[in-house]
């Protein structure tokens, strides 16, 4: 009996971490993408990026969009709207910049994909 119950705590155990590991995207879910979103491309900090490219695909590999859909320029407000989603699937957005002859990269996926979101840079990019 002591067995089947160790076995229990251990498949416990493992669905405990499974849930808690750290991931740039998201479990896929069911719900459907919303038809449009609008990207705010900040620094660490908050501060907005204005004239940054930010690509629309539907993944990331290596640090790459793959499938892309659309790219365009944030505005002054360091945003940018993509319209016409894909109605299903992974969609992910992505950009880069160099500071002080460093690349840095930001990027996020969701399944389903929501109607906002704040791309941030990590916290190593100066400004």
């Amino acid at each position: 009996m002591s067995f089947v119950r160790g076995l229990g705590l251990a498949a416990s155990l493992l669905a405990v971490a499974a849930c808690s590991g750290g991931s740039t995207g998201s479990t896929p879910g069911t719900a459907p993408n919303a038809s449009s979103t609008t990207i705010t491309v900040t620094t660490s900090k908050g501060a907005p990026i204005t004239q940054i490219q930010v690509t629309l695909s539907t993944g990331i590999a290596d640090g790459d969009a793959t499938g892309p859909i659309a790219s365009n320029p944030t505005n002054g407000a360091g945003q940018v709207m993509f319209s016409n989603l894909p109605s299903s699937g992974q969609l992910c957005v992505s950009t880069a910049t160099t500071v002080g002859g460093h690349l840095y990269t930001a990027s996020h996926c969701a399944q389903p994909f929501p109607a906002s979101y704040n791309l941030k840079f990590s916290s190593k990019m100066p400004g």
